[in-house]
């Protein structure tokens, strides 16, 4: 009974709600790294690359949702898998996501220190990762609840970044990193750094592992598509000013986070820098335990399902409690020692958007609609769908490549 009240007492997000919670999706730690993406890539290229990814994420988005209406019963991504290639697909899925979660949380943690090394350059940066972590893991042993309400922080810490990056850009009259006397930028690109640009722009376009959950939570499920363009929209104005200003800015000179840019140029109003820079480290540190807990909560419920493990816990007082402190300790430090090892966030940034946000945003999308409508669609759509896999899955392995080149191959 009480189940049956609560199925009639819930009503779901509203349109806005539904924007709100697409754009905070949407508008992530990506950003940062855009501006170094159009370095890459130049003008034309970048130009056209951000069209692409635009035009072929949104898109995938409404076939998420065509493919969730496919049977009654489908709720999330690994469901539409499921649906298309049975359940194996789903061990497919979870360990993707698994991995995907991995890379986010190191992504996380290296702009945590790089951030804190701006304000405080003469602290060592593997010093201040081990600070982040102490501060971080303790996170992730609290409520996923009470966390939920940092979300807020993604969206007011790229709106401030993209106002800073402006105001900076019209109070400084000379280069570098000014608007008004912008630098020397690229209409095309050196053809072999290209490669890197695809990771770097495709990854302000992840949200689709969680696209579902925003349909299926819609009071209104038929605003979907309106409410997808919209999100779009949003989220292009606020790429394009930050990717565009960014690069005029500093041009050739562009760095791996474009914050790092303007805490090391002179004639800004400091304080004003300050705030930001403080906006985008306390950022990573609020969803860096929202970012592991699904990996958390895989390994917890591993541990609980075999008999041998249930009887060791069951043994003694605090042992499950033990165990689930000792489990995200570990997670968090293994995540960690991978950002101390492999600092750079360009290049896990390009690993993000060019092996994961590619396979999970485009390819896999159009991959599942072929299978549960490829005999209904027509000519134009069928080629669309094969056209948007082949040309994905060229950037993907180019980008992926790419990312794990040396600095002086790229």
């Amino acid at each position: 009974m009480q189940d049956i009240k609560h199925e009639e007492t819930y009503i779901g997000s509203n349109f806005r709600q539904s924007i709100f919670n697409s754009c905070n999706i949407l508008i992530g730690i990506g950003i940062l790294a855009l501006p170094l993406g159009f370095h890459y890539s130049g003008w034309v290229i970048g130009i056209s690359l951000f069209a692409f990814c635009l035009g072929v994420t949104n898109y995938t988005a409404k076939v998420l949702a065509k493919c969730l209406d496919y049977e009654e019963g489908l709720y999330t991504y690994a469901d539409m898998g499921a649906a298309a290639f049975g359940h194996k697909a789903r061990l497919a899925i979870s360990i993707l996501f698994s991995l995907e979660l991995i890379a986010s949380a190191t992504a996380l943690v290296i702009l945590v220190g790089d951030s804190l090394h701006t304000l405080f350059s003469d602290t060592s940066i593997i010093l201040l990762k081990v600070i982040a972590w102490m501060v971080m893991t303790p996170l992730t042993l609290i409520a996923i609840r009470y966390l939920s309400y940092f979300s807020l922080l993604g969206i007011l810490s790229a709106i401030s970044l993209v106002a800073v990056i402006i105001i900076d850009g019209f109070i400084k009259h000379d280069k570098p990193g000014s608007l008004i006397d912008h630098m020397e930028t690229e209409i095309w690109p050196s053809w072999a750094s290209l490669p890197m640009s695809f990771g770097l722009i495709m990854a302000g376009f992840t949200g689709h592992a969680v696209f579902p959950t925003v349909y299926r939570d819609m009071q209104d499920p038929r605003q979907y598509p309106k409410m997808v363009n919209i999100t779009y929209a949003v989220t292009t104005v606020v790429y394009l000013l930050l990717a565009v200003s960014g690069y005029l800015m500093f041009g050739n000179t562009t760095m791996q986070e474009i914050t790092q840019n303007i805490m090391s140029t002179d004639g800004y109003w400091r304080p004003l820098n300050n705030f930001v820079v403080w906006l985008v480290a306390i950022n990573p540190i609020a969803k860096y335990a929202l970012t592991l807990n699904p990996i958390n909560l895989t390994l917890e419920l591993s541990y609980y399902s075999s008999p041998f493990m249930e009887e060791c816990l069951n043994s003694g007082r605090g042992r499950r409690t033990a165990l689930k402190v000792l489990s995200r300790i570990l997670v968090s430090t293994i995540v960690v020692f991978i950002a101390i090892n492999f600092p750079q966030f360009d290049r896990i940034m390009g690993v993000l958007g060019s092996f994961f946000s590619f396979t999970i945003s485009a390819i896999f999308p159009c991959i599942c609609h072929l299978k549960l409508y490829g005999e209904t669609l027509n000519r134009k759509e069928y080629l669309l769908n094969v056209g948007i896999i082949i040309i994905c899955c060229i950037l993907s392995t180019f980008g992926t490549i790419w990312a794990f080149l040396p600095t002086d191959h790229v």
